[in-house]
Order: structure tokens, then sequence, then C-alpha cells
């Protein structure tokens, strides 16, 4: 292609993956219209289109008809041979932006590699279209290493409020009490107004699993959402919360995020993944990592092979706790790993001021994420997997207790996830669920029917149950 330079990326490029052309309009002045989205391909991904591997192109912006018919200023480039292209956001509406923020964005993308993240450059950021920031944000950190504070001209006080209103409506008695008590309708309370715009997809760019889940947790306590899916959302927060990078949050954000947390732990199973978050989330630098509440052990089993004699049996493990939680992990010289957990019941309610949410029969028990991970290899590699073990409502107590493979040499044993419902284990591999099945070697069949028979048709538990019986001895 006569021109194109593929061996360095232009200055300026697509910051979203759909554009049109401009066609200007009829009278002098007037707005100009829109072709159709990428020229007609709306499957293309315009950052990845080998005519933007062209070196000539510069930032610019139009005057156009938005969708509403009202005149907008749209984020444009302008091509070496003098016509526009409009940027559109997911919606096919012009990328808006003022009158300053072409400038802005063609100043980052000069500094693409160094973006500056100093106050006023986040400031002004801020003061753009959400919709520019995320597109500008998420093709930074696709291809870059961003700086953190950058991400913090998101529109973070949606998730604050939005965290701070389910942590109150964690607070609440649940609809079951209030019709016990006569002051509900026994239905749910009426629908309120959300205190916060949407959440959507904005924040993925500095946050995986975190708006998604929050919009769904807070929506649903707000309006008493029917049927089974507070387990699921939970853990998925905690889940973000837990992996994201917590300097990428403001400071207000992370504070109601962290009450959040603890509102949540106040549920038994799921105490020790929220108490962690929140301490993620309020330490004094953001990013530090609060090691000293982990729920992780390091075994070595070519050590038990080495160490082993009549009066230790052949076995070394280890004993956790953190709270109300407790856990022994132990590898034999057999070959064999075991983890056994406890969880007092009384002692994580109380530890979360007591209230919060009933578990909901109808989501099955939780079963806590198992990690083993040999020590220098990658997650998921040879000698390491998740396992999925059951936590079973034993009076003042949860307990759980799994038996597997033992990987070679040293691997560490983490217990740090939140449990997930076994309902909402839906998108596990039946491959996985069967070596949960076979780990959980204290359930037997009985009671794995219990469990499982009444989960939807579709659920990959069927297949792990009836694969794990066809293992059974006849």
């Amino acid at each position: 292609m006569p021109g194109a330079d593929f061996g360095a990326v232009p200055t300026h490029r697509p910051l979203s993956g759909w554009v049109a052309r401009f066609e200007p309009g009829d009278t002098p002045g007037a707005p100009g219209l829109l072709g159709p989205i990428n020229d007609g391909d709306e499957r293309a991904d315009a950052r990845t289109a080998a005519r933007f591997h062209t070196h000539g192109w510069t930032r610019a912006d139009a005057v156009v008809r938005g969708q509403s018919g009202v005149p907008v200023r749209a984020l444009s480039l302008r091509a070496p041979d003098g016509s526009l292209l409009v940027e559109l956001d997911d919606r096919g509406a012009p990328v808006e932006v003022s009158a300053g923020g072409v400038d802005l964005v063609a100043g980052l993308e000069e500094r693409w590699a160094d973006a500056p993240a100093d106050p006023a450059t986040v400031n002004r950021l801020a003061d753009e279209s959400v919709e520019l920031r995320y597109f500008l944000l998420h093709r930074l950190d696709v291809e870059t290493t961003a700086p953190a504070a950058l991400f913090h001209c998101l529109p973070w006080h949606r998730v604050e409020a939005a965290a701070r209103a389910a942590s109150a409506l964690l607070d609440e008695p649940g609809p079951e009490a209030e019709s016990e008590a006569g002051t509900g309708t026994g239905s749910g309370r009426e629908p309120r107004p959300a205190p916060y715009g949407e959440l959507r997809h904005w924040f993925t760019p500095a946050a995986t699993s975190l708006a998604g889940p929050l919009s769904v947790l807070e929506a649903g306590l707000r309006t008493v959402r029917p049927g089974p899916w507070f387990g699921r959302e939970a853990s998925a927060l905690l889940t973000g919360l837990l992996t994201v990078d917590t300097a990428r949050l403001p400071p207000a954000a992370r504070a109601a995020l962290a009450g959040l947390a603890l509102r949540i732990g106040a549920m038994p199973a799921l105490h020790h993944s929220a108490w962690l978050a929140a301490a993620r989330l309020s330490a004094p630098e953001p990013g530090a990592e609060a090691d000293d509440l982990a729920l992780r052990a390091r075994l070595d089993s070519t050590f038990v092979l080495r160490a082993a004699d009549e009066e230790d049996e052949g076995r070394v493990g280890t004993a956790l706790r953190q709270g109300p939680v407790e856990a022994e992990v132990t590898v034999t010289r057999g070959g064999r790993v075991t983890v056994e957990m406890e969880i007092d019941v009384f002692a994580a309610e109380a530890a979360g001021n007591g209230g919060g949410r009933a578990v909901d029969a109808a989501e099955g028990p939780p079963c806590q994420p198992v990690l083993l991970r040999q020590v220098g290899e990658a997650t998921g590699a040879p000698g390491g997997g998740r396992y999925w073990m059951v936590l079973e409502d034993a009076g003042p107590v949860l307990h759980g207790r799994i038996a597997v493979p033992a990987a070679a040499g040293q691997f560490d044993v983490d217990l740090d996830g939140p449990p997930v419902p076994l309902l909402f284990l839906d998108r596990v591999f039946p491959k996985e669920l069967l070596a949960s099945l076979r780990a959980n070697e204290r359930i037997g069949p009985a009671r794995w029917h219990e469990l499982v028979d009444g989960l939807p048709p579709r659920h990959p538990a069927h297949a792990a149950l009836a694969a794990y019986e066809q293992e059974l001895p006849t």
C-alpha cells in the first residue's frame, strides 16, 4: 500500500471500533451527516484497520447531527486527503468532545507510551464525555502500561453512590422479616430510583467484574428481586475487588467499596474474602496486598518423601486461621493433599455486625474455590488446578474437606477466593466439576443427588455427576 508503514504505529488512530465518514451539510454552517458505520462493515474494528497504519492522520472535530437531531461536536480523524471520519460509540452515536478536548486527546496520543496523569490532565479528561473517556482508557490500557491515576477521570461518584446504597440496603430487614413483623407487603418493597447514573461498561478499563455485579447487587436489593441471584453477584463483586489495581480507584470509591465488602462479610461463607477485599481497599498505600490476612499455604511434596518416618506417618501440614475461619492443609507421602475448612457461623455474623441478607437455600451450598499451583508455574499449568469444596451446614459451623493429588515439588494452596453457590457454577466445565466431585470424598452419591437433581437441566453438574457415578465400583 503506498504510503503505509507497518513498522511504526501512527500517532493518531481511532479510539473506538466504529467510525463513519463525515458528509458536509447542505448549507454552510449546517451540521454534517454521517455515512454507514465502518463503510457498511459493522463487524470490523476500526482500531485495527489497515488504512490507519498510513501516516498522516491528524486529530480533528466535526459538528454533526446527533441521534436526537441536536448538533454535537464529535471526535474525528482527518485523513491525509482531507476527508473526515467521525468516531462512534457502541450505539452508533458520535463520541462527543469539547472544543479543547481534541487538543487534549491529540496530546495524549503523542505521548501514548508515557501518558501524563497529573491532576490537571485528569481533571480535563473528567470534563469530557464518558464515552470519550472510556474509549481512550480502553485503548490506552490495551496498548500500554497506563498510569493508575489517569483512571480517576472515570465517573467514580456513581460507583461510590451505588456501593453506599447497597450497604444501607443490606442493613435493612429483608422482605421475609418485614412480612413476619407485619410491616411489609410480603412481596417486596416499592421500587426506588437508582441513586446513581448508569454504571454500564464505562469502568471496565480500570476494573473488570466490578461495576456489573455492583449494579445488579444494588438493583436487586433495592427492588427485592425475586429468585436466587445474590450469591452470584456478591461472589463476582468480591472477585473483582480482590483483583483490581486499587490505585486506579480514587479514595472515596475505595472507601465506599470497602464498606460494602464488610457488610457482605456478615455472610459467613463470604466473610474471609470480604474482609480481605476490604483490607486491600483500605490500605494506606493503594496497591498494597494484605498478605498477612491471606489464607494460603506453601507445601513441598518432595520434602514429605524425604522427611517421612514412622512417627509423623508421612504427613506434613500447616494450620491457617483468619478470624472465624480455620483451615488445615496437609500433604501425605502417598501424594495427596487434603484441605479441611471450618467457618464459625456465629463469629462471622458477629464480626459483620449481624444483620445482612440470609442465605437463599435455592442457591445451593456455597462452594469454596481451592487453587493449587506449582511454585513458578502459571495458573492452569500441569500439576495445578481449581477444585470446588462444598461447605456443608454443620450446625454452628460451615465445614468442607477435599483430597486431591499433590503437585510435584513446591506448590501453593490458595483459599482466598469467594465461595460461589452451587447453582451458579453453571459456567464451569463438567470436567472441572467431575474432579471436584471426586475431591469431596466424604460426600456420597445420595447426597450429590440431593444437591444436583434440582439444578436447571443444562447445569454441567448433571453431566459431572453422571460421569462420577460411572466411575464408582459396582
